[in-house]
């Protein structure tokens, strides 16, 4: 049996999985919208994060390990090629950091790790590649207007998320879409992997605004 109902995977129900914006829009918000801008960075590997290590609650590790790979590409010549060496690393430094994919819980995650740290793992990240001037930091408000500004600037960020379809998951975001119609308010895409799967998502914004999260930004250094 097809596993998608209107552009949706049939296990989500509210924001996420959705992998077909027409056909999702469509049938939520009625016809008539018309896709007005999009931004999408392309050249970033799509791979499940169980590739990565199985049985493991390692979604943080693996989207950093994703955009690592993603700066590799574009001339960053420190950072490994290959994704398993680039995610012993990331995965070495998250443990220091409390994030053991193997033991990670809500407990855990209260007082030994916390999605506060996910800036603290990608600038060691940079660090332990050689490169000392590589940032990071989390965005908690104006969320929409930090991914859309980066997205447009090539600089593929993450999502942490608390609640709803990916409750506690973190997601790369690689891209957003925009649909008008007129006389109503624009409905914004945010393009990602979620890493459950390697086909390219999208989260419906209007859904998800309220949700509790944050935005890491990944920030390459200056050469």
């Amino acid at each position: 049996m097809y596993k998608y109902v209107n552009g949706q995977d049939s296990k989500f129900s509210g924001y996420g999985g959705i992998e077909d914006t027409t056909k999702y829009i469509d049938a939520k918000y009625g016809f008539g919208w018309i896709e007005s801008l999009a931004s999408s960075i392309p050249g970033i590997a799509r791979f499940k994060q169980s590739e990565l290590e199985g049985n493991s609650n390692n979604c943080t590790l693996a989207s950093i390990t994703r955009i690592m790979k993603y700066y590799s590409d574009r001339g960053y010549p420190q950072i490994p090629s290959d994704i398993i060496e680039i995610y012993k690393k990331v995965r070495e430094i998250g443990i220091e950091h409390g994030y053991d994919p193997k033991k990670v819980g809500l407990l855990r995650d209260l007082f030994v790790y916390t999605p506060w740290d996910i800036d603290n793992i990608v600038r060691d990240t940079w660090k332990a590649f050689g490169y000392f001037n590589g940032g990071s930091n989390n965005s908690y408000l104006g969320k929409l207007g930090t991914i859309e500004s980066n997205i447009d600037n090539s600089c593929p960020l993450l999502l942490n998320i608390t609640y709803g379809d990916y409750k506690g998951h973190t997601v790369s975001v690689i891209g957003y879409k925009v649909f008008s119609k007129e006389c109503e308010k624009n409905i914004t895409f945010v393009q990602i992997y979620d890493g459950w799967s390697d086909a390219v998502r999208y989260i419906d914004w209007k859904m998800f605004w309220m949700t509790p999260a944050s935005v890491t930004r990944i920030l390459p250094p200056t050469t």
